[in-house]
C-alpha cells in the first residue's frame, strides 16, 4: 500500500473514531488530552502566528509567509481546508509535507491518542512535525471560529490575526450576527500578545476591542495604528516605524491591499530584523495563494477558456468577488459563474451578492472531495430556484465538467465558485495542482 493510500485509511479512521463529534464547537479538551499525551508539541514549535477571521486568512498568512521566506526564513504552514490533496494543509519549512511524513505522524497520533475528529488529528500532525523541524516561524489558520477551534491551544502565540469578520458558520457554532462571530474570533487572544486587526464592520471592531481590553492583549488596528492601500497600481503600508512599497502584488484584486496590510503589521509587530522593507516588498510581489481569483490554465476541464476559480463561500467573500468581476469584466462582455455550495451555508446571502454581475448561473452538484468538513452540497435545483427569485437565470447541470462547458458555450468569463471545495475539484479536473 503507498503512502498516500496510507494517508487516506488513516484519516479514514479518524472520520469514523471521532466519537460522532464533527462540530469545533464541541470545543478543545479533547485536542489538549492528545496534546499531553504527545509532549505538548503545540508549544515547541517556531514562534506562531495565530490567524483567524471570516475572509481573507488564507491570502494574509501567503503574504506572511511570502516575506519572510523572500528574507531567507524557514516558514511552517498550516491552513484549511485543502484544495486537491490533504498535504496542501501542512507546509513544514517552506515545503509540503511528504505522503510518507504525513503517514508516520498520524499512524502515531492513533496509536497514542483517542477520539479525535479528522480535523483535530491533522492538526495535531502539524504541530507534531512544527515540533520536529526547525523554523523561524509558524503560520496557523484557525479551521473556524476561534474560541473553540483545535488550533487554539498554543500558551503564548507571537501574534494574533483578525482578518475581515462576516456572518459564516452561524449554524455550526449556534450564533447569529456579526457580534457574536467576532467574540469567538476573539478566543485566540493572550494577555501580552499583539493582536492585528484588519478593516472591520463597526459592530466587529467594538467586539474586539471589549475582548482585547478584557484579556490585556494590546490592539493594533487597521487604519490607527497601521495604513495600507493602492497608490496607483502600487501597494503602499505604513507603520509605526515601517514603510513598505510594492509595485504590485502577487494576490489579484484590489480587497488584497488589505490582506496584505494585515500581513506588513504581523512582520512589523514580529520585528525580525532578517526581514527587511526590500525583502517585504519582494514578497508582496511574489505571493501566489491558490483558488483566489486563479486563472486556470488550458487543460483537460477548461480548454484554452477564460475561468476563473475563486472559494467564495460566503457573502462577505462573494461581495469581493463581485467586486472583482465588475473591475476586470469589459463592455459587452458576458459573466457566468458555476456555482455548488454546502447545503449549511448562506447560499441566498453569497448569490445576493454575485446576482447582480452574471449574465447566467450554471448549478451543479458539489463534488465530494473525500476530506469534505461541513456537510453536503445543497440540491443544485433548490439553488436554480433562489437564484431565480433573485431575479437571475440559471441553468442545472449534471457534474462540474458539464456545468464549465455549458458556461463556456454561453460567456466570454467563467467564474466557478460558492465553496473551496468546488474550486479544487476544478483543479483537479484540469490536472492543476497545488505545490
Amino acid at each position: 500500500m503507498g503512502d498516500a493510500t496510507i494517508v487516506s485509511a488513516e484519516l479514514d479512521r479518524f472520520r469514523r473514531n471521532g466519537g460522532g463529534r464533527v462540530s469545533p464547537a464541541w470545543g478543545t479538551a479533547h485536542i489538549r488530552k492528545a496534546l499531553v499525551e504527545l509532549g505538548d508539541p503545540q508549544d515547541r514549535i517556531a514562534p506562531a502566528v495565530h490567524v483567524t477571521g471570516t475572509n481573507g486568512k488564507g491570502s494574509t498568512g501567503a503574504f506572511i509567509r511570502a516575506m519572510a521566506e523572500a528574507a531567507g526564513l524557514r516558514v511552517h504552514v498550516f491552513t484549511s481546508p485543502h484544495l486537491t490533496r490533504v498535504n496542501e494543509r501542512i507546509r513544514v519549512a517552506g515545503k509540503l509535507v511528504s505522503d510518507e511524513a504525513l503517514a508516520d505522524v498520524l499512524g502515531d497520533v492513533r496509536r497514542r491518542t483517542e477520539n479525535l475528529t479528522y480535523f483535530e488529528a491533522l492538526t495535531t500532525a502539524a504541530f507534531c512535525l512544527f515540533a520536529q523541524e526547525r523554523a523561524d516561524i509558524s503560520i496557523i489558520e484557525v479551521g473556524a471560529g476561534g474560541a473553540t477551534d483545535a488550533t487554539n491551544v498554543m500558551k503564548r502565540p507571537a501574534a494574533c490575526v483578525v482578518t475581515p469578520i462576516s456572518r459564516d458558520h452561524e449554524t455550526l457554532f449556534n450564533v447569529s450576527g456579526v457580534a457574536a462571530i467576532a467574540r469567538l474570533k476573539a478566543g485566540i487572544f493572550r494577555e501580552g500578545v499583539p493582536a492585528i486587526v484588519a478593516e472591520q464592520p463597526a459592530i466587529a471592531l467594538g467586539v474586539l476591542r471589549e475582548e482585547a481590553r478584557a484579556i490585556a492583549a494590546p490592539m493594533l488596528c487597521a487604519g490607527e495604528d497601521w495604513r495600507a492601500g493602492w497608490d496607483g497600481g502600487a501597494f503602499v503600508y505604513e507603520g509605526a516605524k515601517l514603510q513598505v512599497r510594492a509595485p504590485w502584488l502577487g494576490l489579484r484584486g484590489g480587497h488584497q491591499a488589505q490582506n496584505a496590510g494585515a500581513a506588513c503589521a504581523v512582520i512589523e509587530q514580529l520585528g525580525d530584523k532578517r526581514i527587511t522593507a526590500e525583502a517585504m516588498a519582494a514578497g508582496l510581489r511574489e505571493c501566489t495563494w491558490p483558488a483566489r481569483l486563479q486563472k486556470l490554465m488550458p487543460g483537460p476541464l477548461v480548454g484554452d477558456g477564460a475561468v476563473w476559480v475563486d472559494a467564495a463561500h460566503n457573502p462577505g467573500g462573494a461581495a469581493t468577488l463581485a467586486e472583482a468581476i465588475r473591475a476586470n469584466r469589459d463592455a459587452g462582455e458576458r459573466v457566468a459563474v458555476v456555482f455548488a455550495m454546502q447545503a449549511v451555508k448562506d447560499i441566498e446571502g453569497v448569490l445576493a451578492e454575485l446576482a447582480p454581475v452574471a449574465d447566467l448561473f450554471v448549478t451543479c452538484p458539489l463534488p465530494d472531495s473525500g476530506g469534505q468538513e461541513g456537510g453536503p452540497g445543497a440540491d443544485p435545483r433548490h439553488v436554480a430556484g433562489i437564484i431565480a427569485t433573485l431575479g437571475g437565470r440559471a441553468e442545472v447541470a449534471g457534474d462540474l465538467a458539464e456545468a464549465v462547458l455549458m458556461a463556456r458555450g454561453t460567456a466570454d468569463r467563467v467564474y466557478v465558485a460558492g465553496s473551496v471545495y468546488l474550486c479544487g475539484a476544478a483543479l483537479r479536473l484540469n490536472e492543476e495542482r497545488v505545490e
